[in-house]
């Protein structure tokens, strides 16, 4: 497969992955923003004011890592790219970004409740913590500000009264982890009204840390924040 036959690939991947965000109910109307490293100065993205689960390959927008165009459009690049573009400076490592609006999960940071919890094996050894980063006035440079430390640390993040962002070594697995993070809030919701949420007790979380290997992954980054008081339950 030559580099074009890769990067229509990578088109079609990347609109499969924003209409599912759209038939999942992670963003509605024009919401939402995804991109793609292709090499060290290209980005793939999505255009501003479209619905992303009416998406085409053609639609998609070539951007240097300056977020300018680099092919005549008479589209424009989504407002939130600056975001992108800092999470990519930040983490050479990531290759693609998926920025939407899980309801359940930005529904916690309206209602000021914390999703940092210790409460599935699964998100604990997948994403680890999961940050809030403070309310940015959309489709500003505070966006690019509010989130530009906690992606050095952290796979996915919710952003305040606003979206959630993943970050991933190709857009499947940002997505995964979006649909991960919106998994726990919404599990995390049951048990708030079933009473109350339960965490798991620190030894749980440490054996989980020793653990990750097998489902062929690294210790988050974010490891020590998951044996935290206000994270996991104290051992009896």
């Amino acid at each position: 497969m030559d580099i074009t036959d890769i990067h229509e690939a990578l088109r079609n991947d990347l609109v499969e992955v924003a209409k599912l965000c759209y038939e999942r109910r992670y963003i509605c109307g024009t919401e939402g923003n995804f991109s793609i490293r292709l090499d060290e100065d290209l980005i793939l993205t999505t255009p501003a004011s479209t619905c992303k689960g009416r998406l085409k390959a053609d639609e998609l927008i070539l951007t240097n890592l300056e977020g300018k165009p680099i092919e005549p459009t008479v589209r424009k690049p989504s407002t939130e790219l600056a975001m992108h573009l800092t999470a990519y400076r930040k983490r050479p490592d990531v290759r693609a970004i998926v920025h939407a609006h899980p309801t359940v999960a930005v529904g916690f940071t309206v209602a000021g409740q914390s999703l940092a919890k210790c409460v599935l094996p699964e998100v604990v050894c997948t994403l680890g913590a999961i940050p809030v980063a403070p309310y940015a006035t959309p489709s500003t440079d505070e966006v690019s500000k509010s989130i530009e430390e906690l992606v050095t640390t952290y796979d996915a993040l919710v952003m305040d009264h606003h979206g959630a962002l993943a970050l991933g070594k190709d857009i499947w697995d940002a997505y995964y982890k979006l649909e991960t993070l919106e998994h726990h809030a919404e599990t995390m919701m049951v048990a708030h009204l079933l009473g109350g949420v339960k965490p798991l007790h620190k030894s749980q979380v440490e054996k989980l840390m020793d653990i990750v290997g097998v489902y062929g992954l690294k210790k988050p980054a974010c490891a020590p924040e998951l044996l935290k008081p206000d994270a996991c339950a104290k051992d009896a």
